[in-house]
């Protein structure tokens, strides 16, 4: 079978992030061919090693631009309500008016923990052009279509990957017993007021701190040179490969992400972190992580739901670093759960099965 993804980039990384990745996962099956449609292939080059052309075509993965386009898939997923071209479309209703199968339309939406999206996993949305669409929810519950896992256990289990090497060995040096945190935030965040509060709690507690910062984050010369003396140590990485990424999230013990796609590879490293949700001008964000930590902090102690709560809004580290033992082992537990559930690249092909037995 066939299976086109289309992917168009609304803000920043997340949305390639995803269709890359789960692209990534499915094409490690020897019965599916997958052809990955982006309007901005500049951003998804980012993410895989400088060219996501060449890399798709290693794994068999046809990288297309969004216009380029001769017959359809036998399965379409579309990524986050993305625009699918009329043309597509079009195509997708001929080859229904011949009397085939028609394409499996799939509606792949943005990750929520609210509880509606139990309920809206997998309906049927009919089109007024005799197609069919299905909303596909990701999620942390058993009734939703779960998260992607992909080669996780592979890549976090080797050595330092070539892009990270050089940076890990320094890291290492002369700083035994350290902890390390990794950086991927927004440009809103109040990072470089948690960062002195760090720095202070780090000194307290007579610990050294070497925090990764990803992607040209946006901390400035000024804090880093104010905080030259203190025990936290800034180290620069360049814009590394997905994979790479991962690996850097299962080495910390703290990761501060952003968005859906690095906020899934956190909770798949099962450390503490905090998740820098992308705001929205309703405020429904704000729904929308409460609704998370709920589930996330379900079972915990109740100091570390107080408290873990607060973390996640940018609480200073010094209000709650004495519960990082206690969150760490939660946090594995938390992965752990998440295994349980089934990975959504599983259970999307499941799926897939179900309505071609039954048509």
């Amino acid at each position: 079978m066939r299976w086109d993804i289309f992917c168009q980039i609304v803000d920043n990384y997340g949305d390639a992030g995803v269709c890359w990745r789960l692209a990534r996962s499915l094409s490690k099956r020897d019965d599916i061919r997958i052809r990955l449609f982006c309007d901005d292939l500049k951003v998804l080059d980012k993410i895989a090693h400088g060219d996501a052309v060449k890399t798709g075509a290693t794994m068999g993965i046809e990288v297309l631009p969004w216009s380029s386009m001769d017959d359809v898939g036998d399965v379409v997923i579309e990524a986050f309500a993305c625009k699918i071209p009329e043309t597509y479309i079009d195509a997708m209703r001929q080859v229904a008016d011949t009397g085939s199968a028609k394409p499996l339309w799939i509606n792949l939406e943005y990750l929520t923990a609210e509880s509606w999206a139990d309920e809206m996993h997998l309906m049927p949305s009919p089109q007024n052009n005799d197609l069919n669409k299905y909303f596909y929810f990701p999620g942390f519950t058993e009734k939703t279509g779960g998260l992607t896992l992909g080669d996780w256990d592979e890549v976090t289990a080797q050595a330092a990957p070539a892009s990270l090497a050089p940076f890990w060995d320094e890291g290492l040096d002369g700083r035994s017993g350290m902890r390390r945190i990794s950086i991927f935030n927004y440009s809103h965040a109040p990072l470089e007021k948690w960062l002195r509060s760090l720095a202070s709690t780090a000194k307290s507690n007579g610990e050294l701190i070497d925090i990764y910062v990803c992607a040209n984050q946006s901390i400035s010369n000024e804090l880093i040179e104010s905080l030259e003396d203190s025990p936290l140590r800034f180290i620069q990485l360049p814009f590394i490969p997905q994979e790479d990424y991962d690996w850097l999230l299962s080495r910390c013990d703290f990761n501060l992400v952003r968005g859906e796609d690095s906020f899934v590879r956190a909770q798949w490293a099962g450390k503490p972190f905090i998740w820098d949700i992308y705001p929205q001008s309703d405020r429904a964000h704000e729904i929308k992580l409460d609704a998370f930590l709920d589930l996330y902090f379900e079972g915990a102690s109740s100091s570390l739901i107080k408290q873990g709560k607060t973390t996640m809004k940018w609480a200073e580290p010094h209000e709650w670093w004495g519960l990082m033992e206690e969150w760490t082992v939660h946090s594995a537990k938390w992965s752990d759960k998440l295994r349980a559930l089934g990975q959504l690249e599983v259970k999307i092909l499941d799926f897939v099965k179900s309505q071609e037995i039954s048509r």
